[in-house]
Parts: structure tokens; sequence; C-alpha cells
């Protein structure tokens, strides 16, 4: 069977489609984190009217990184967005992680202008939930430092840190590093809450780009099973004690 590779010689791609396909594959790396191609090949075939294949995009995004600086790897099949490099073999067990994560769960489709407004590495949404947080902190005064390399670069690390799915021990750890100032652990506490708020609200790699939120709302809550309305009624053997209270055993009490 042909590989990809053997057929490099003699599929021709002109240099707009190569530049095209390069553009979905940057901006789904920033989205997801990392998509195997087949996958790639999905979404770009839900905005485009021409359609694409995965032998086309293997060879186009292969042979664009050849000549252009690109923010995405092609390794073993997928797509690499610029948070995982697969050469190193940390990153690249990091990324496999994540495809595991991501096996089973629905896939973040936004329509074409949101979807290519993740050509920008610092684009991300919702916002709210971030700008509620940087209130808090500037509310609060947890820190002096300012700027992008203060609150707002805090920020950037942060969205880093929750939409690669590191846990809130994380976040803290991190801010704490910082030199961000808390009076007594009701504060921590406190601030912690506004922080899980942004984590809920973070597109997450492992979450194929929707929120934890989303998740659960969508697709988790609607398979919850109320609970019986009826009061559950335990088996009680004949000869231990009633549940009634009354001492006597249940064979000579209710259970006659």
């Amino acid at each position: 069977m042909a590989t990809f590779q053997d057929k490099t010689s003699i599929k021709r791609i002109s240099r707009r489609r190569k530049e095209l396909l390069s553009l979905y594959a940057t901006a789904a790396g920033f989205l997801y984190g990392v998509i195997g191609i087949s996958d790639f090949v999905d979404v770009f075939n839900n905005y485009e009217e021409e359609k694409t294949s995965q032998e086309e995009v293997f060879l186009a995004l292969k042979r664009l990184a050849k000549t252009d600086e690109v923010e995405y790897s092609c390794f073993d099949d997928c797509i690499y967005g610029p948070y995982f490099l697969p050469e190193y073999p940390d990153d690249l067990e990091d990324a496999r992680y994540v495809r595991e994560q991501q096996k089973g769960k629905p896939r973040y489709i936004p329509d074409k202008e949101e979807f290519l407004r993740y050509l920008d590495p610092g684009y991300r949404e919702p916002e709210k939930p971030y700008a509620d947080l940087k209130a808090y902190i500037l509310k609060h005064k947890l820190t002096e430092n300012t700027g992008i390399f203060g609150v707002d670069g805090d920020l950037l690390e942060l969205y880093e840190m929750a939409q690669n799915g590191e846990n809130l021990t994380a976040a803290l750890e991190y801010f704490t590093d910082r030199g961000y100032r808390f009076s007594d652990i009701n504060s921590v506490n406190s601030f912690m809450k506004v922080v899980a708020n942004t984590y809920n609200n973070t597109r997450m790699y492992e979450n194929n780009g929707f929120t934890p939120k989303e998740i659960f709302e969508q697709f988790e809550r609607p398979k919850l099973q109320p609970l019986p309305l009826k009061p559950i009624n335990p088996k009680v053997g004949r000869n231990e004690p009633c549940p009634c209270g009354s001492g006597l055993k249940y064979k000579k009490c209710h259970g006659k």
C-alpha cells in the first residue's frame, strides 16, 4: 500500500491551496492542541466548498513547512499546535495523553469566522471569566505588577495552563510563586473560586475545544437520571431489629 510520502512526486498542490490548508492547521493547533489528520479533514471540509483529503493535507503541510515558518508540526498522522513539539519525547508523551483524553468526546466546531480567530495566538473565548479574574486581582490588590509582565501576562499563562488541563493546585502554585499576596486561607479560597470559574470556561485541548462547563451542560447533564421519588425500603432480615425502632425483631413487628 502506497504511503503519503510515496506520492509526493505525483501530487501537485498550488501555493494558494497550501497556504489555505496551513491557515486552518494553525487555527486548529491553537484551538485543539493536537488533532488527527483525518479529523482535521472533517473540520476543513465543514468550512470549505473545495474539499480536501488526508493525502492532500499531509503533503501540503509538509511541503509548506520546508519553505515557510509555520506554527504547527505534522507527525504520526497528527497536527500539533505550538504547545507541543513532537521532536521532544516529553511533549510527544503529553500530546498522546491529550489524544487519549479527547477520545469519545464531541468536537467544538464554531462558525468559520470564529474558528479563524484562533489564528491569533492571544485569542481566547469566552473572555469574560478572565476579565472577571483580572478585576478581582486588581480590586483586592493581590499583586503590584501590571501589564504584560504582570496581571495580563499571568492571565495568559493561566489560560495556557487551563487549556492544557493542568489542575488548580498548579495554578495556585504559579500565582504564589509570582508573589501574589493573600491575607488568610479565606482569601485564598475566595481567589481560587474565581480561578476555578475561568477553568470551567476555558476551551481545553482534552475536550476537543469545548469548555468543561459546555461538556457538562450539553452532553453530561442530559444523561443524569433523577433520583427516585418513592422511598427506598431496605431489605431487613426476619431476625434483625425492626427499622421502626421498637426494639423487637422484624418478624415479630412489621415483618408479620
